[in-house]
């Protein structure tokens, strides 16, 4: 019996010095791109963009976070929206050959931002960022985070020029 108990007792040991271990090794910019991810998965599913687009893949670009791809990748990639198959890639430039649905532009490639909405400015591309003043430079989505928590500001008028409907989800998710 004493040696099951310091067995279990060893077992048990083990499992919270690798949970600790686990926990340690997530840091804030890991939770950030899991979160982040969560929601851009959100958006492409319960957003409705034009049929002219609603074809082949459904195309994400992130410029600038390799985390944010890494996340997307693991947990969304192939995933559908829709009827399309989620594909994401990572970019160092702005597509202007390739169309994207959703083009997130981190805050380590902000001077981008004015370079993408001239690119695609016919193109159906919800544009999404994540630093301070972002939605006033033309964004359409920006991650900000409020009480250690990530939520995100929208400007739905740009949206709908771009012909994307955000869903009600979307709607009553964004902060004001």
């Amino acid at each position: 019996m004493a040696f099951k108990l310091k067995l279990f007792g060893g077992i048990l040991l083990l499992l919270l010095a690798s949970t600790e271990l686990f926990a340690q090794k997530i840091d804030e910019a890991d939770t950030r791109a899991i979160v982040q991810a969560n929601y851009i998965y959100q958006f492409a599913t319960n957003c409705n963009w034009p049929n002219e687009v609603k074809k082949g893949k459904f195309y994400i670009g992130v410029l600038g976070n390799v985390p944010l791809v890494e996340n997307l990748k693991e947990k969304y990639g192939s995933k559908p929206a829709g009827t399309q198959i989620i594909e994401i890639s990572s970019l160092t430039d702005i597509p202007t050959t390739q169309f994207f649905h959703i083009l997130f532009i981190d805050k380590s490639r902000k001077n981008d931002l004015a370079k993408a909405i001239k690119e695609l400015k016919s193109k159906n591309t919800l544009i999404i960022t994540n630093w301070e003043g972002a939605i006033a430079g033309g964004a359409h989505i920006n991650f900000k985070s409020l009480s250690n928590a990530i939520r995100y500001e929208m400007n739905e008028t740009l949206m709908l020029e771009k012909k994307i409907q955000p869903g009600i989800k979307i709607l009553q998710w964004k902060i004001d």
